[in-house]
């Protein structure tokens, strides 16, 4: 599968130097991501967020002096999550019990449990890649062997064209 994700100048050199890179702990997200890598029974400390090179995107996750990476990786190291359902449970997430991400608390008014069940069987049941509207592709790690192409990006006003030029992709996309 053919991914596409913007990620540091050393992550770039990490694979240069023929090394699998292995995202860290996110510090902001550990819950939400802890759970995550639980739901998808994922072998990493931190996952990776991927798009698929040629299908929408909702979001492009560039940020000033990044490396767009386009990898070929494997289909079986590729998990599946559909943008919303992960942007609403992580939404959802201040709401559920501490230490069990599955619960939501008893005093949650902001979201019913069916609803929150429904994120959660959503977001572990892997599907074909054509019944993703904004398909997101998680990696538990970068093999360099997975590296096919990487452009350096480093103005940030230039940001503002490609997030043009991707709403005008996003038209022509699958």
């Amino acid at each position: 599968m053919i991914l596409e994700t913007y990620q540091s100048k050393q992550v770039l050199d990490i694979l240069k130097a023929n090394e699998i890179y292995k995202a860290y702990p996110s510090i902001s997200f550990k819950g939400e991501y802890g759970a995550l890598i639980k739901m998808l029974d994922l072998k990493c400390d931190c996952p990776i967020f991927t798009v698929v090179k040629g299908r929408k995107q909702n979001t492009h996750g560039r940020v000033s002096s990044s490396v767009k990476l386009t990898l070929n990786v494997p289909d079986e190291k590729v998990k599946l999550t559909e943008y919303g359902v992960w942007a609403d449970f992580m939404y959802c997430y201040k709401f559920t019990k501490q230490g069990d991400f599955t619960k939501l608390r008893p005093d949650c008014n902001e979201v019913s449990v069916r609803k929150f069940t429904s994120i959660l069987e959503n977001l572990k049941t892997q599907r074909p890649l054509e019944s993703y509207q904004y398909p997101q592709a998680i990696l538990e790690y970068i093999d360099p062997k997975w590296l096919t192409e990487y452009k350096v990006i480093n103005s940030h006003a230039k940001s503002e064209v490609w997030d043009f030029v991707e709403k005008i992709f996003n038209i022509f996309r699958k």
